[in-house]
């Protein structure tokens, strides 16, 4: 039986997502070379060489823990992203497919920087809302999910327990019976 997909991509996103790569490894290459002079220096100073050494190592923890973090961030991000009747595939920044059978798909999370789809085992990629037909890809998703019972949040909060009037008082202005 043939299967039916929908592809959505942005190249704009790759770019944005491997410039900020590119500056992550700039950091890194700009930290070593701090390093580097910080530790000749040091030679230089023997009474306060071994609390250099201990600075060093304190800030290459840090420094090694941030970009860590935001390197499995930008990882997440998307660019392109095929949607089928039975999985979902996306790409991050190099080009790497991650793919979920809807079977699979733990929750669909609507932020306000896009949506976010969650799987097993720490699983789950955004897709930003840089996309420009972000509307249709956000609609088809949640008709996926809606299908195979996955669950949708808001910011959060499951959309069934949502207010609008609360999010939107505007609203609650035009439905009065005045």
């Amino acid at each position: 039986m043939p299967h039916w997909y929908e592809v959505f991509d942005n190249d704009r996103v790759q770019l944005l997502t491997r410039k900020q790569a590119t500056k992550l490894v700039r950091i890194l290459i700009a930290a070593f070379v701090l390093t580097s002079a910080t530790i000749v220096v040091g030679f230089n100073y023997k009474p306060i060489f071994l609390l250099i050494i201990v600075s060093v190592l304190v800030i290459w923890f840090v420094a090694f823990w941030w970009i860590t973090s935001r390197l499995r961030m930008l990882r997440r991000v998307v660019w392109c992203v095929k949607l089928s009747d039975r999985k979902i595939e996306a790409y991050d920044y190099t080009r790497k497919k991650i793919t979920m059978d809807w079977t699979e798909v733990e929750r669909v999370e609507i932020t306000k920087d896009g949506l976010v789809m969650a799987g097993p085992d720490f699983c789950a990629f955004e897709i930003p809302q840089l996309f420009t037909d972000f509307a249709a890809l956000s609609h088809r998703i949640i008709y996926c999910a809606e299908l195979y019972d996955v669950p949708v949040y808001v910011d959060g909060q499951s959309w069934q327990s949502i207010d609008v009037y609360e999010l939107y008082p505007f609203l609650a202005e035009g439905t009065s019976s005045e």
